[in-house]
């Protein structure tokens, strides 16, 4: 499913006219497993999309956060794009790898420094997916009070205005409260 997403983010990106003058380092975005992938699948995968790189030549691994050892992963193939490189990778993690940290690791000559770039995934544990679940119930909270408003606001508008049109053409104003003054 991410990896969907990353190709569909690659090919709607507007274009840039960009022209590489000197060697530019991989700017990292990155994609956490969906709520839905972890459920059914009892596994998650995080995606790793680097763009904007010069020259093309580019190595990823993954590790976990505290380790040494080497990942097994995939990756995509480096395309061109105005000039500049994107390539993705991605790393599937199961069982008790979900509780801990994972790091994607670009090897890159336009790193700043000559220094490895190191991208940190938090774990895909029950409070990252409550906090995910909490946002997004907060924002679906958000939108049906927006509705609920601009729903009352509409009503007022028409009832006001309904009223409005209808005293001025019914040929008298009269006051919208009696005061008690009958003639």
């Amino acid at each position: 499913m991410s990896l969907i997403i990353v190709l569909i983010y690659y090919y709607l990106s507007p274009p840039t006219d960009k022209h590489p003058i000197e060697n530019s380092s991989p700017k990292p975005t990155i994609f956490l497993p969906s709520i839905a992938e972890i459920k059914l699948h009892n596994a998650g995968t995080y995606l790793c999309l680097l763009e904007d790189f010069f020259p093309g030549v580019i190595k990823i691994h993954w590790q976990e956060k505290d380790g040494k050892t080497i990942l097994k992963s995939q990756q995509g193939e480096t395309m061109e794009t105005n000039n500049t490189y994107t390539k993705f990778s991605w790393l599937t993690v199961t069982g008790a790898s979900m509780d801990i940290e994972h790091k994607c690791i670009v090897k890159h000559k336009s790193n700043k420094g000559r220094v490895d770039q190191e991208i940190l995934f938090p774990s895909i544990n029950k409070d990252n997916l409550q906090l995910q679940l909490t946002n997004t119930s907060a924002y679906y909270t958000y939108v049906v009070l927006l509705l609920k408003s601009l729903v009352y606001s509409a009503i007022m508008a028409v009832c006001l205005l309904g009223r409005e049109e209808f005293l001025t053409h019914g040929g008298t104003k009269a006051p919208l409260v009696s005061i008690g003054y009958y003639p």
